[in-house]
Parts: structure tokens; C-alpha cells; sequence
């Protein structure tokens, strides 16, 4: 587990040592136990360690080809111990124990794209071939790491953090309104944009080639879902399934647990897990409040298989003190409410382990929303289209199912924040009706799917997840410098349960069905019986709270500036929602989080952006 950062610059004959340096220094959290680095001519590359696998041989930048292949890596390569045999009966030599040494030598082997295809993991992957004088990027399958890329005037520049490229002198501080409107209607921001018109995002399955000459990135895809007829597949099979794949996330030589909520997901992760390694470290997250605590469901599942358990209480009086430590962390905004406890429970596991396991991915996976449900009604595509985020039109391609819901939804049934007439009013005058490619990619995506559940699911997965809960995940694991994995994320999990027949997914009355059928075999049937909760706090009281301690809202919302960004409509929602006594949370939160974030960054930004000027 590491960050990345690299610079191309065709103005220069060198790339200044120290100034790689210091863009390396904005992701010390993400390696604090050092850093490597590689420079020839106009190419510096860098990264920043946490030391998971070889912890003595796994230094980076590793080679290959005699050199002329050079490779980074942040994240880890779950298959790499079979890809190193491969590689090693075609000759190939191995000095380390690492997973990216792998990536060198496999990129030799088979090339870029076929080394690609082989590996399973999360990762943002960087690659440079001597030879040709061109530099590769990629980002693994589901969007569990992040990478960041920005290109102008023959200079080009990729991070695995965002503020490491907006601090960049030649970066411009311009907003991608487009990326605001959907952070309005969503609570973050999907796809390939963030908040600056200059910093891009490669996607999830996505690679990059970059031509040292002429750095302009040419994207293209290695791994794609689709759509594809369903079929049925036996729970000892998926167990089976399961099982390898949380086998495989226990690879590492420093302590590993779980994060153990009580909850389906969780408790399969946990359970299997236990078979692996007995008395494994287990890490739940309670709350005063009996209606939001689920800790007693996860020291049941504890008690259960056998794992040393530990649970924190959520100090709900911290409020005030801990959502600007979480808007820090957050290299783009999110308005996810679960974003609080899970730095609590990433800061308290950190102190005994150094990755954790989560469940995150298995509802997308195997359909656990309960608005999935939507999708199993036997009306037509047609009868059921709106347009993505509201608005309205006539092409199939750019429109949004809706299944008798007043309350705008994005293609998955997830209820947005705001209609497209409420996001105009926050951002008067600027054009946020305009389709860009990634809308029409998704939609063409989606409709290579004629089964609707299936197309709901990847609507998830190509959004909400990568999006939202990778990166709370990701962001809120790593300023802890804690590697979260994800084992529902194994591609022969996903691909297992993405394409069941619908009544192995979800019914009117059970979500998740085949996966509660394998949970049956390895846990106690309280956990089966319960309802889903999750992280559901008490926001409308917190809220008040904020409001209350910051000067009541108009004060608090009249003292910051975000571009574009109407202030007397912010205020004029928050007054009209504050006198029906809170109703859209959600909305409210979203907005107290892009303030409190983009003053965060800006000034972060400057901090960092001083530091660079100093090795221009």
C-alpha cells in the first residue's frame, strides 16, 4: 500500500529532485515508512510506502527488461504469488518477495493490457517503458484506489491524491460546474470529473498511455461490465467463491482484521476470515443511541467464530469537533453522513492492525437495497424513463428509470437531493444541462443490460460505489494509514453475483438471497433473522447542533465562499428545511460538507502550493 505521484514536463531538461519531493510529501499518510523514487530527463516518478508485503525487500520503484521497465504501484496484488511462478518458469528472476516486482516483469511478459487482465487487486498502477518513452496508468477494476491525472501545455501529472496535482503552479483553481450539480443532486461527484475543470480521474477498469513527447493521455478500457444473461449457481459453489477470495485479502505481513458491523456482509467477511486465521481481530462501531447501535449483533458474531472483538462507542457529543477533521481528510467532497464513524473506527483499529477487511461491494453485488426492489415489476423500460438527474427528454440513451416515484432517482432507484430546478437555483446563470461523454458512456453501458435489476445494480456499480463508498473507505482508512480491502470485490465475486437470476438476488420480501443462503452454513441464525441497518445516525439533531455552535446558518453560511455556489438559495432551503424541523438531512449535510471541505483544500492548497514555488 502506497501513493503514487509522477510529473512529465517538456520545459525542463530535469525534474527537480526536491520538488518531486514535495508533491510526494502531500500523501505521507498514505506511506509513512518511506519513499522511493526514479528521474530521467523531463520524467520524475515517486511514491510513498506503507509497508504491507516484503517488508524488507518491497522497495519501489522496481525493473524489469534490464532496467528499461520501471514500475510503481499503490495498493496490493492479491494473486501475485501465481502470477510469480508463471513469470518465473519463462525465466524471468525475481530479487523480492513483492507484489510489484510482479507488475514489472509482467508487464514485460505480456504487455501493459495483458498483464492487466491477469491481476487481481486494488491498485493504481504506473508504469514506465525506457524504451519507448511512454508512461502507463491504470486503476483497478471497481474503483477501490484513486488516480488522479491533469495535462496542459506539455506538462503532465498524476497523483494518487488529489491536492497533490491542485497545488500545482499550473493547475487552475477553475470549477467544473457540471461536477457541482451532481455533487448537488448525489452528495458526491461520479465519474471521470472532480470540482476543477484542470484535475481528471482515470475510471475504474480504465488505463492511460502517455507519450513523453507529447503527454496527452489516450484512456482506453482493460475491464468493462456489461450486461449478460443470468444464470443460477449452487451455494456451496458460491461459498466456495467467497471463500478464496477472503483468503486472498488475508495476504500480508503485518496484522490484518475486520471490520465487524453485525450485518450480513461483515459477518461472512469475519466468519471466513476466522477459518483462515483463528482469534483474528474483529473492530465494530456502537452508539449511545440503542435505535442506531448494532455492536451487540457484531460480539454475537465475534463470539461466534472465535475472534478477538473490540468496540468503540461513537462519542455522538463530538460532532462539532470531528466533521472538519473528516472534511480534511477528503481530497473531494462527500456528503455521506457515515463518513464520521468510520474515521472513528479506522483511528481505534489502526492502534492493532494495519489492514482491514470490510464488506463493502456486496450489496451492489448481490442486491441488497431494498429499491432494487423497484426493478422487479413487470412494466416496461420505457414506461419507467426519466432522464439522469432530472431532467427530461425524449433519448432512450440518457434517461433514468423511475417506478412511480415523484422523488427524482438515479438509475439505480437511489432517491437524489435536489430536482434539476432546485440545482439551477443553487447555481444561477452557469450551464448544468449539458450530457458529457461519461453520462452517455454510462447510459449506453447500462443499456446493454434488458434485464432491469441487472441494469440497476450497475448503475451502482459504476457510481455509488466507486464514488462514494470506495472512497469514504479508501480516504478515511488511509489518513489513518490502515489499508481497507474489500473481498466482495474479488472480480469472480462480483461477476458471480451480478449475473444470478433474479430470484437468487432479491424477492419482494429477502435481499440478498443466495448470499443468505451461504451465510447459513457459516453463521448463527440470529445474524440471518435481523434487518439491514448500517451507519444511521441522528443528523437532524447534529445539524441543529452545528448551526447552533457556528452562529445560527445564515451567519455560518454568509462567512464562506464556494464559486458558483448561490448563498441567498443555500440559505433560503436551510431557513424553509429548518422551520419543518429538518426534513432532507441528506441535502443539508451535503452543503455544510462542500463548504467545510473547499475551505479546507483551498487553504491546504495554498499551504502546499507555497512549498512547490520553492523548487520551481
Amino acid at each position: 500500500m502506497c501513493g503514487i505521484v509522477g510529473i512529465i514536463d517538456l520545459e525542463k531538461d530535469s525534474i527537480p529532485v526536491d520538488f518531486l519531493t514535495a508533491m510526494n510529501q502531500v500523501m505521507y499518510n498514505r506511506g509513512p515508512d518511506g519513499e522511493g523514487h526514479f528521474f530521467e530527463k523531463n520524467i520524475g516518478m515517486a511514491m510513498r510506502r506503507l509497508s504491507i508485503i516484503d517488508l524488507e525487500g518491497g522497495w519501489q520503484p522496481f525493473y524489469s527488461r534490464n532496467q528499461e521497465v520501471v514500475a510503481f504501484q499503490n495498493g496490493e496484488i492479491y494473486n501475485y504469488r501465481v502470477l510469480k511462478q508463471e513469470l518465473e518458469s519463462a525465466g524471468y528472476v525475481f530479487k523480492s518477495h513483492s507484489d510489484t516486482e510482479v507488475l514489472a516483469h509482467g508487464y514485460t511478459h505480456w504487455g501493459f493490457r495483458g498483464m492487466l487482465e491477469r491481476v487481481d487487486g486494488m491498485y493504481a498502477i504506473a508504469i514506465y517503458d525506457r524504451s519507448k518513452r511512454e508512461l502507463y496508468l491504470a486503476r483497478d477494476r471497481f474503483g477501490e484506489k484513486p488516480l488522479y491525472y491533469c495535462y496542459a501545455h506539455g506538462k503532465f501529472a498524476y497523483a494518487s491524491d488529489m491536492l497533490a496535482l491542485a497545488a500545482l503552479p499550473w493547475v487552475t483553481d477553475d470549477i467544473n460546474y457540471t461536477a457541482m450539480a451532481r455533487y448537488l443532486a448525489l452528495h458526491y461527484i461520479p465519474g471521470d470529473t472532480t470540482l476543477f475543470k484542470s484535475i481528471s480521474k482515470v475510471l475504474p477498469g480504465q488505463y492511460a498511455v502517455i507519450a513523453l513527447d507529447n503527454p496527452v493521455p489516450q484512456l482506453d478500457w482493460y475491464y468493462k461490465l456489461n450486461g449478460k444473461k443470468a444464470q443460477q449457481r449452487s451455494d456451496d459453489e458460491l461459498l466456495k467463491i467467497l471463500d478464496a477470495a477472503v483468503e486472498s485479502r488475508l495476504i500480508a505481513d503485518v496484522p490484518v482484521g475486520v471490520f465487524l458491523s453485525g450485518g450480513l456482509d461483515s459477518s461472512i467477511v469475519a466468519a471466513l476470515a476466522a477459518r483462515k486465521q483463528p482469534n483474528i481481530c474483529t473492530f465494530s462501531m456502537g452508539f449511545d443511541s440503542h435505535s442506531h447501535d448494532e455492536s451487540e449483533y457484531a460480539s454475537l458474531v465475534a463470539k461466534s467464530i472465535g475472534s478477538e472483538h473490540f468496540n468503540f462507542i461513537f462519542n455522538e457529543n463530538s460532532f462539532i469537533d470531528l466533521l472538519p477533521k473528516v472534511a480534511y481528510s477528503l481530497d473531494e467532497p462527500i456528503g455521506d453522513q457515515a463518513l464520521l464513524p468510520l474515521f472513528w473506527l479506522c483511528q481505534e483499529a489502526r492502534k492493532h492492525v494495519t489492514v482491514a477487511l470490510a464488506g463493502e461491494g456486496a450489496d451492489e453485488v448481490f442486491a441488497g437495497y431494498g429499491y432494487y426492489r423497484n426493478f422487479l415489476q413487470q412494466k416496461s423500460w420505457k414506461d419507467k424513463l426519466k432522464v439522469w438527474l432530472g431532467r427530461s427528454t425524449d433519448n432512450e440513451e440518457l434517461l433514468q428509470c423511475v417506478v412511480n416515484n415523484p422523488v427524482p432517482i438515479t438509475p439505480s432507484g437511489f432517491p437524489l437531493l435536489t430536482d434539476i430546478d432546485g440545482r439551477e437555483r443553487l447555481l444561477p446563470n452557469l450551464s448544468i444541462r449539458q450530457v458529457d461523454t461519461w453520462e452517455t458512456d454510462l447510459m449506453a453501458l447500462l443499456n446493454t443490460s434488458s434485464n432491469k435489476l441487472q441494469r440497476a445494480s450497475l448503475a451502482d456499480l459504476y457510481t455509488w460505489l466507486p464514488d462514494d463508498l470506495l472512497v469514504k473507505f479508501d480516504r478515511m482508512a488511509m489518513v489513518h494509514s490502515l489499508e481497507g480491502r474489500a473481498p466482495f470485490l474479488a472480480p469472480q465475486v462480483v461477476e458471480s453475483g451480478l449475473y444470478l437470476s433474479d430470484n437468487q438476488r432479491i424477492t419482494r420480501e429477502t435481499s440478498k438471497v443466495a448470499l443468505r443462503k451461504v451465510a447459513t452454513k457459516i453463521l448463527p441464525p440470529e445474524i440471518l433473522d435481523r434487518p439491514k441497518q448500517g451507519f444511521v445516525l441522528p443528523m437532524r439533531k447534529w445539524i441543529s447542533q452545528w448551526f447552533e455552535a457556528n452562529g445560527n446558518f445564515e451567519t455560518y453560511f454568509r462567512g464562506k465562499t464556494v464559486p458558483g455556489l448561490n448563498v441567498d438559495e443555500t440559505i433560503r432551503i436551510i431557513r424553509e428545511d429548518m422551520n419543518k424541523g429538518i426534513q432532507r438531512e441528506r441535502l443539508l449535510f451535503a452543503l455544510i460538507m462542500l463548504v467545510e471541505w473547499y475551505e479546507s483544500f483551498m487553504q491546504r492548497k495554498s499551504e502546499v502550493k507555497s512549498r512547490y514555488l520553492q523548487y520551481q
